[in-house]
């Protein structure tokens, strides 16, 4: 299952998209608690895919 979820969707791709339903639900339901942690998930994608380019900008120089 995650060999098969890796080729649709990145981690970092999965995190914000699941942070920006999150977001959207808390949204809607006037919660602040849960956006403020659909804030920081989204930040936290952020970083992913940040280190995932950093990465494959690393491999593409050694090669």
């Amino acid at each position: 299952m995650s060999r098969k979820l890796g080729r649709i969707m990145s981690s970092s791709r999965m995190v914000s998209f699941v942070a920006f339903l999150a977001a959207t639900l808390a949204w809607v339901l006037n919660m602040p608690a849960l956006f403020t942690v659909s804030l920081l998930a989204l930040a936290a994608s952020a970083v992913l895919y940040l280190s995932d380019k950093y990465k494959e900008s690393k491999k593409k120089r050694a090669s």
